[in-house]
């Protein structure tokens, strides 16, 4: 066993394989690469949606929600806790418990 050599072995049976067989161990990997980039992309751009809420802390632990809702054309589903405060109307309070 000292004189095994695992890469030796491993084109010595590569190349006692089929021609399909070898055109087909090249062909899949590539492939494989390939179908999960396309798939990973696909994913992301899925994901990808509007900004509707920014939660911020303040040095007084209050969170802030900031509302990014004017090109909205619906009105999101988070009920604030306090009225917005301003006159901008995009902006509340969520005191931390």
């Amino acid at each position: 066993m000292e004189d095994y050599n695992f890469w030796q072995d491993f084109f010595d049976t590569y190349q006692s394989l089929s021609n399909g067989a070898k055109a087909l161990w090249l062909i899949m990997s590539p492939a494989f690469v390939l179908g999960h980039r396309v798939a990973v992309k696909e994913a992301e751009t899925a994901k990808r949606g509007d900004l509707v809420y920014t939660i911020c802390r303040d040095v007084n632990d209050q969170l802030h929600v900031y509302w990014h809702g004017a090109a909205l054309d619906r009105e999101p589903a988070l009920l604030l806790l306090d009225q917005p405060s301003g006159g901008d109307g995009k902006h509340g309070f969520a005191a931390r418990p």
